[in-house]
């Protein structure tokens, strides 16, 4: 299992060092107008929630890597059980998002210590559209590939990235219809939308252990 965890990360060790530094260029971007605009609160929102998407999609890159290299007809040929080579892969994919949420963290302190306050409202947003949208890309994007072949991963990136966006903008319909108290609104649906989001990945996970299970050699 750590050797199958430790390859998906080493498919993805350039794209990992890309990320770094895009998101170290977001934190100064986000360092500068800090200093100049005091709207700069917006935009911190939108940073967090860049950063999480930005390592969420890394899993899109460890699954072209398998399409390039073929790793995804040899694995079927390794001494492990299928469903290990599946845990791998969703493991794999939360340490990534995991990073995100620490460097995205990270990020916004420079920004604190030039303001001397930050708007917890827009680090709410951000963390929560963010790791929901995080989430998602891997939760549709894995058992889809699975299905259809890694020679569609592009296709099936995009159903990835639509599906995320539906859900988010159907999910967040849903509450408002139900709840008509602002404040407990925002309570319910950054929870709720977490919950739904872990719930629907773990659901992934299990769909996708069912198709590897069938998957032939």
């Amino acid at each position: 299992m750590k050797g199958l965890i430790r390859n998906n990360f080493y498919k993805v060790e350039g794209s990992l060092k890309s990320t770094l530094l895009i998101s170290a260029a977001c934190a100064l971007v986000l360092l500068l107008v800090g200093k100049t605009a005091e709207s700069s609160n917006y935009l911190l929102g939108f940073t967090i929630a860049g950063i999480l998407g930005g390592y969420g999609s890394l899993t899109v890159t460890a699954i072209q890597q398998d399409a390039a290299s073929k790793w995804d007809k040899f694995e079927l040929t390794l001494p492990v059980r299928r469903k290990d080579v599946v845990t791998a892969r969703y493991i794999s994919s939360l340490l990534y998002i995991l990073i995100g949420f620490f460097i995205s963290i990270l990020s916004i302190l420079p920004f604190y210590i030039v303001t001397g306050s930050i708007d917890l409202e827009r680090v709410g947003f951000g963390l929560t559209f963010g790791l929901g949208f995080a989430l998602a890309i891997s939760t549709f994007m894995i058992p889809l590939v699975m299905l259809f072949g890694t020679d569609k991963v592009e296709s099936m990136m995009l159903v990835s990235v639509i599906a995320g966006l539906l859900l988010l903008y159907g999910y967040n319909m849903i509450v408002t219809l139900l709840f008509k108290n602002a404040s407990l609104i925002t309570f319910v649906f950054r929870i709720g939308y977490i919950a739904l989001s872990l719930l629907l990945f773990f659901l992934s996970y299990l769909i996708s252990c069912g198709i590897y299970k069938k998957k032939e050699l």
